[in-house]
């Protein structure tokens, strides 16, 4: 069965800054790079277990697109939803904080 993914507003915040900041240099890059996690996000309604989970946080899991942005989500499978919580620059050095 296909989960539901839900596009929380601190990720949509994110990936606005993050597409922003690369289209400043590249507006063709930015487009191609907020479509792919996107994308990538909303593969996640199938097997969102895919991903590994993060260490500090087992019941969250990342994936990283463009070698160096992280996604952070949570599953619930009971309801078969995934929420898409937050997307990082991996080079800004620590992780975002994650709601509980």
């Amino acid at each position: 069965m296909d989960y539901k993914v839900i596009f929380q507003e601190p990720f949509l915040e994110d990936l606005e800054t993050i597409v922003r900041q690369v289209a400043a240099e590249n507006v063709s890059a930015a487009e191609k790079l907020g479509g792919l996690i996107v994308s990538v996000g909303e593969s996640l309604d199938f097997f969102p277990e895919r991903y590994p989970r993060v260490k500090q946080r087992p019941e969250l899991r990342r994936y990283i697109v463009a070698k160096r942005f992280k996604v952070f989500y949570r599953v619930n499978s009971d309801n078969q939803v995934v929420e898409i919580l937050r997307c990082w620059d991996g080079r800004r050095g620590t992780d975002p904080k994650l709601a509980s």
